[in-house]
């Protein structure tokens, strides 16, 4: 009798970890069916595949994770869904439990546990042992099934939905969150049933047990007027600091407030810490894998060409790395006016066409109309066209385009793109330090377009963004032409 092998499709934006979970899967005795690099291209893979397992990513361009779950879940009712999360006991990862996942891995874990991981859940094996690779607190809400439908032969049968787990992996979250969290009963008094550190600071004499009229009448005011609203946001004034409010109701009957103080300094730089430390850990979790892999030996069925993919992802994730960093320490460099440069003659586009074939694994279109050399930085400016590049393919959709033209005593570089463009009312703050437009579904430092601006300036150019002519985004960075 022929041993059933699960069909697994993978949805997740980094094909370097694509790979690695692709071997790692094959290993384990699955069948990777199909891939895709967002939520949208993901769901018309599984439509096509019709899979076992679905492995997806939260955080994704053109179509995240949360977005597209629901109807993962409609395409395939009988399949479990595992999300792929960066950390550990995030909102993001609690709000996909309920809605619909069945679980979830986090990022950075070792792919042994992974597989072992994923073979308890396809076998059926109660949560309460497979619940080492999950967090789901609080537990599922009223309305969502505790366990899908056996799957048809020869599918194994679905596992129930993980249980909560340990109360001290919820608080531990919450006191890693940069952002004010309280867990609130859905009582008329909105005792207070968890609080966080920073939330403790933002509402002074709040505890464990307190009625939060007691401590902060008007907020109260606020929540009970939102709380039968489903992720209600609003503004509350908190001892002179305006703050988003963020309701949610949890699937435990309570509430959670999220205080997010933006225009505070310290909350700025938490959560500035937090999305570097985010960004960083997805290419460290990627090469610790290959690290891993390339133990299991022969058996593993890597064969040069394989070995040939895996070295060369490690090359591109530590390239990811010294990018992060570099960005960290020129902001560092520029807010303590010790930014050095070393102006040369730089040819543009012999860089531009290096860091496209260097840095990204994906199609851009060049264009160049100006063969002119600048005077630059020529790590600077790989630096600057690396970040403008990096932050079309984050933040908008193919195709992508790098323009080199004339203007006038500069030569700019143009990145193009073909996604929904900046809003509107965050055009303004684009180039700010460790800004992020609010709903933005992709991670990021906050720091890469601020860098651009603050190298370019400091040799002389300028860096600019403007809408597309047919929609997207166009971002330039322009520098001095060489003389004569």
């Amino acid at each position: 009798m022929t041993t059933h092998r699960h069909r697994v499709v993978i949805i997740d934006d980094t094909s370097d970890l694509r790979e690695l979970l692709r071997l790692a899967l094959a290993r384990g005795g699955f069948d990777v069916v199909g891939e895709a690099a967002d939520g949208r291209a993901g769901l018309e893979v599984v439509q096509a595949t019709d899979p076992d397992l679905v492995l997806l990513d939260l955080s994704m361009p053109v179509v995240d994770g949360l977005d597209a779950l629901p109807a993962l879940r409609r395409a395939v009712p009988d399949a479990l869904i595992i999300v792929l999360s960066g950390f550990g006991a995030t909102q993001m990862s609690d709000r996909a439990l309920a809605m619909g996942a069945d679980g979830y891995v986090q990022k950075g874990s070792s792919l042994e546990s992974v597989l072992a991981y994923l073979q308890d859940v396809v076998a059926g094996v109660p949560s309460s042992t497979a619940r080492s690779m999950t967090v789901a607190a609080p537990s599922a809400p009223a309305g969502v099934p505790a366990a899908h439908a056996a799957h048809a032969a020869p599918r194994a049968p679905a596992p129930a939905r993980p249980e909560a787990s340990p109360a001290g992996a919820w608080t531990e979250a919450l006191d890693l969150a940069p952002v004010g969290v309280l867990e609130l009963a859905d009582e008329p008094l909105l005792r207070v049933l968890q609080i966080n550190p920073v939330a403790r600071r933002q509402l002074a004499g709040a505890d464990v047990g307190s009625p939060l009229g007691f401590v902060n009448g008007p907020l109260a005011t606020l929540v009970a007027y939102h709380r039968m609203t489903d992720d209600a946001a609003f503004e509350a004034d908190l001892g002179g600091v305006t703050v988003r409010v963020v309701l949610r109701r949890s699937s435990r009957a309570s509430l959670l407030v999220y205080l997010d103080s933006g225009q505070d300094d310290v909350a700025v730089l938490r959560r500035a810490i937090a999305t570097a430390a985010h960004e960083i850990r997805g290419p460290v979790a990627v090469i610790c894998g290959i690290a891993e892999a390339s133990t299991w030996g022969e058996d593993a069925g890597l064969d040069a060409e394989s070995q040939t993919r895996l070295m060369t992802s490690v090359a591109r994730q530590a390239r990811i790395l010294d990018s992060i960093t570099a960005d960290l320490l020129t902001t560092a460099q520029i807010q303590r006016g010790a930014l050095r440069l070393d102006p040369r003659e730089v040819d543009p586009v012999a860089l531009v066409r290096s860091v496209v074939e260097d840095r990204f694994g994906i199609d851009v279109e060049l264009e160049i109309t100006d063969e002119r050399h600048v005077v630059a930085d020529p790590l600077r400016l790989e630096q600057m066209v690396t970040n403008l590049l990096g932050n079309a393919v984050k933040y908008g959709q193919a195709p992508y385009t790098v323009r080199v033209r004339p203007d006038g005593a500069l030569v700019a570089v143009d990145v193009l793109d073909r996604g929904d463009g900046v809003p509107e009312d965050f055009r303004d703050q684009l180039f700010a330090e460790f800004s992020r437009a609010s709903g933005t579904v992709a991670t990021g430092t906050g720091l890469g377009l601020f860098v651009v601006r603050a190298l370019a300036e400091a040799q002389g150019g300028r860096a600019d963004y403007e809408p597309g002519a047919y929609g997207g985004s166009v971002f330039t960075v322009a520098l001095p032409a060489v003389a004569g």
